[in-house]
Order: C-alpha cells, then structure tokens, then sequence
C-alpha cells in the first residue's frame, strides 16, 4: 500500500496518547446505547470514482484505493468533471442495498454523501457539483436510502470528507488545478502560519462544508452517526466546530475521532484496514474492505476469505469495538458478486451466533491461543478459531460458577461435559461437537450464575496450543521503541534503535513446566548482527539477530528452554542488549511452548 495513502486515515494520530472519551455526561451514554447494541455496520464507498473503477485513459491507476483517483492519476477537475456526463447507475437500488445490509447482519450503513473529489452523491443546493443537477441519473441516491434503511430497520449514517475537497478552490488536496493551495500530505504546521492558506481554506469550510453539513443533517430524517474522514488535518479548534455543528443540529447523532483526533467524537476509529489495535478508548470502531479498495476498483481481486472477516470481527467485538465492513458498488450502482457472496456467508454466521457479537464486548479473561471470548451479561462467549488436539477446551482465567454450557448454534441447546481444573480455569470437552459438522469459528457458550468475571492474565498452556504473546499485547518500555501500524504484516514492534528497550508480558502458569522458546521477527540482512535477550522466571536466554529477507519478512526463531518452577504469576520480557547497526529487529511476536 501507497503509504502517503495511509495519511489519509488520521493514522499518525494512532500512536498519540488518547484521553478518554471526550465527555461521559448522561447524554453521551445516551448517544452511544443503540451504537454498544449494533457492533456491526455497513460502509459504502460510491461515487464518480466508481465508473472508472480505478482505470484511467485504458491503464490501471496505481493506487491501492480507487476513490483517490483524481489524485493519483493527476487529472485535472475539467476533466475529472466530465465523468458526471456518464455517470448513468441504472442498476442501483437503494432497497436491494438495505436488504443486502439486513441479510448480512449489519445494523448501520454509512454513505459517502460526498468523498475528497468535491462531488456529492445527494440534492445538494450548496453546489451544483452533484448527483442530481450533474448527471443524467438525475435522482437522490440518499433520500432513496433513507426510506430504505427505515423500512429495513437499519441506522442511516454518513460519510462526508471535511478537510479535503478537491474540486473547491480553496479546500485542501488539489495542488494541480490550485497550485497555492494547501497539499493533500500537507500537515497542519504546514499552513497553519500562512493567512493566505489559512484564510481560504476557512472560506471552503464556510461556504461549503458547514452548509451542505446543515443539508445532510436536515433533509434526510435521523442520522445515527456523521462520519469524518482526515480529521488531522484540521486544527483542534476546526475539530470542535464540526462537533458543535452536528450537536446544534442533531443532538442524538454520533461523532466519531477522525473529526479532528483523541480526544474530539463519541468514539475512536482504527486505521484502514488495522486488524491489530491497541484499545485507548472504551468505545471504538474498526473499518475493513473485502478486498484492498474502498471505492470499487475493477483488477482488485485480493479478497478476504469470510472465515477472516469472522476472525477479525469477533477480535474487535471482543476489544469492546465495533465493526464495519465496506464495500464499493460499480459505476451502474450493483453490489459486487463477490461482496454479495462474503456478506451472505457472514450473514449466515451471524443468524446462529449473533447472540455472541450483538450488545456483548471484552470479557474480563485473556486472550486465548485457541480463538476469543466475548461476554454479555452472565454469559461468556467463546469463539473457537482453531480447535485443540485432545478435544478439550481450556477456558483460561474464569471465576464464576458455572451453571450451563452449550454449543451457540445447538438449537437445542445439549450440554457439554465440564470440569473445574482450578479456581481460575474451566475445561469443556468438546467430544460431542467434534463428531458433528460445523463451521469455524464456532462458539460455547457459558452460562454462569452471576455476571462474568475472572483473571485477565493470559494462561501458559502446557498442551494443544502455543502460548502467543503477541507485539501488541505486550507493554514497551525505552524511548525509541515503538508499535508499528498495526496494518496487515505490520502487527510488529519497530524502531527497535536504543539499546535497553524492552518489550514485555505478564503471563500466569498453573503448574511447573519446561518450555521452548521461538521469536518470530524480521531483519533485514545489512541489519543484522544484535543481540537480544529474554528473561522469564529468572531465566535469561541470549539471542544473535539473523538475517531474513527483510524487516517484515517474518520468520521463526528458537532460543531455547526455560523452566517455570510452579503456579504462580510471571514476566517474560524481550531486551535488546547491544544494537549492531541501526535496529535490533522487527519482533512480531514470542512463543512459549511445552517440551
């Protein structure tokens, strides 16, 4: 991925302290009940862009994103113009789109009233630059979705780029047509000196966003959430303006973080596409593509599989997040083949196991090699990715006393035989689902006698599975040392620059054992040559750094054994001991198993 794309997430304000959520008033709470209650939604990404579907003059566009490509291909906004004269979606159908939404298990839908090229996709009398005075569709796409989303039971929401028009004169992003306007990777400090800059993007904000902000927010009913994009681009004071403007107006509608950044919304937002988070606020939300492009773009075949999709749902709901899945429509306004199919398998799913995902959140246990755990009420949820050899499940870190347990999709809801191992651990035998065919993930539930509660201490298992410590769950302590962007294949600690950083974990055994060691990183081979250590229940094993094929080029690397000497709590903590060259590594993760 084209990382000057990555600007555009507010992905540079990831990994800045976060302050709670901007207010826990009662309105706020208020404000947030039906979002805590739906944890899944639906984005659409459509617009002029969807024609071209990332093509321009015959040749593919290199951009990751298709909605960029006014940008990227460096087309001018007069010719850029000219695809609203063909922009003809005979196909679309607003109600086809809701019930596509409510099929799939999705309870909001977010619309791209307007995206970065200016152009909005409803009856805007702000700017003739629209759907309905500027092509011969001629019709209202949203007003059409607003009927249809309250037919269907599904939360209207929308999308509307802020800080970056490019159609505008004096908006940010469009340097070609505007050469003296602030740049599409222009930061804040950038212009923020410059009264020419300054004062004319504030007259894009005034004549335009604000205005057709009043238009959206007046004319189409309830809106559940206003959704900003490049928040970061904006001053704080911006930012607070926007807020104020969407609570005059509509009181009750959500404002996510990417209206400015942490601290401003209701809630968080992720990065494009992150799987691997580190939480910093209670409610948050996470945004993926099927494939790579959030706008549809016609050579983009790297699907997800829908058992990924499930996976990294379930991962965020079990962070207390929600989940939002896009997908791009064509230029005719048709939902992809493909969409279609992974949304009706993740609807499918979720017709068995909704109980699991809808008003549940974190449950007070670890992370466990074998899948997650939600909870909701006096019921923990747990979702088996991978299932363990001897047909045991070891739910690690539970307290309570157990009254029910049960397959979530057994319509009859047969018991399944379990024990306490100790007073923190559970043990389900899983030998009457084993027989039966079934999807993964699959979920037990476990019903307990009062509300959920136990350790969240991650267990060291002494069979079946790995004990993972992942990058991300471990805490860093140096100067230099940092959390890589979570991104797919960069779920990794880096700047691994000072020596003495360490990365570390808090894990809990309950029994003695000798355990093998692997560090799963990646190093570049003029790289190198460091030296690490790491350190668990007073045992130190030295580590060199080989050489893979590059710093995210992950590869497997056993160090040796260390003894646990009995039940108890422990830390097992990465160092590195002596920087070579520039960088110790790029660790992705620690695994600890039995021998």
């Amino acid at each position: 991925m084209n990382y000057k794309e990555d600007l555009f997430d507010n992905e540079t304000a990831n990994s800045a302290a976060a302050s709670p959520a901007a207010t826990e008033d009662e309105r706020a709470e208020q404000r947030l009940a039906w979002f805590r209650e739906a944890r899944l939604g639906l984005f659409v990404h459509w617009g002029l862009y969807s024609g071209p579907a990332g093509i321009w003059n015959g040749e593919e566009v290199k951009a990751s994103y298709a909605e960029h490509l006014q940008l990227k291909a460096g087309i001018p906004v007069k010719e850029y113009e000219k695809l609203a004269d063909r922009f003809h979606p005979v196909k679309f159908d607003a109600k086809a789109w809701a019930r596509t939404a409510k099929e799939a298990g999705l309870n909001y839908l977010i619309f791209t009233a307007k995206h970065h090229d200016g152009f909005a996709m409803y009856d805007s009398r702000v700017s003739p630059y629209n759907i309905v005075q500027g092509t011969p569709f001629a019709r209202d796409p949203l007003k059409e979705l607003a009927q249809a989303c309250r037919e269907e039971g599904i939360r209207l929401c929308i999308y509307y780029s802020h800080a970056m028009d490019w159609h505008h004169p004096d908006s940010q992003g469009n340097t070609l047509d505007y050469p003296q306007n602030i740049g599409a990777y222009d930061p804040v400090e950038a212009w923020i000196g410059d009264d020419d800059k300054r004062t004319r993007f504030e007259r894009y904000l005034n004549e335009k966003a604000f205005p057709q902000l009043t238009e959206l927010l007046t004319e189409y009913g309830d809106i559940g959430i206003l959704w900003f994009d490049c928040g970061h681009k904006l001053t704080r004071e911006q930012g607070e303006r926007f807020v104020a403007h969407v609570r005059s107006l509509q009181p009750d509608c959500l404002v996510n973080r990417r209206v400015w950044q942490d601290p401003l919304g209701d809630y968080g937002n992720t990065s494009d596409n992150q799987p691997h988070v580190r939480v910093t606020r209670r409610d948050w939300e996470s945004i993926i593509t099927l494939n790579d492009s959030w706008g549809y773009k016609k050579t983009d075949n790297n699907w997800k599989s829908p058992e990924e999709v499930l996976r990294q749902m379930i991962d965020v709901v079990s962070l207390n997040g929600n989940f939002v899945i896009n997908i791009g429509p064509t230029g005719e306004g048709e939902i992809d083949a493909m969409s279609a199919s992974i949304l009706r398998r993740i609807g499918d799913w979720l017709k068995e196991n909704g109980e699991s995902i809808y008003g549940a959140g974190r449950s007070p246990l670890p992370k466990p090699p074998w899948g997650r755990c939600t909870a909701k009420g006096n019921t923990l949820y747990a979702h088996v990715f991978d299932e363990p050899a001897s047909g045991e499940l070891v739910i690690p870190g539970l307290t309570n006393r157990v009254r029910a347990v049960y397959a979530l999709a057994d319509p009859q809801r047969r018991p399944l035989a379990h024990e306490r191992i100790s007073e923190q651990d559970l043990r389900i035998s899983l030998a009457a689902l084993l027989k039966e065919p079934k999807r993964l993930p699959y979920v037990v539930a476990i019903e307990c006698e009062d509300s959920v509660e136990g350790s969240s201490l991650p267990l060291l298992f002494e069979r079946d599975f790995d004990t993972v410590f992942g990058a991300f769950d471990g805490e860093i302590r140096g100067a230099a040392l940092r959390y890589d962007t979570g991104k797919r294949g960069r779920d990794n600690v880096t700047n691994w620059t000072q020596q003495g950083d360490e990365l570390r974990w808090r894990f809990r055994a309950a029994a003695p054992g000798t355990f093998g060691v692997i560090a799963v990183y990646g190093c570049a081979p003029e790289q190198a040559g460091s030296r690490f250590s790491v350190t668990a229940a007073d045992h130190t094993l030295q580590g060199e750094v080989q050489a893979t094929e590059g710093d995210y080029d992950f590869h497997p690397f056993r160090l040796g054994e260390i003894a646990i000497p009995g039940p108890g709590e422990y830390e097992v903590c990465v160092r590195g001991d002596r920087i070579a060259r520039e960088m110790l590594m790029n660790l992705k993760e620690l695994r600890l198993f039995p021998v």
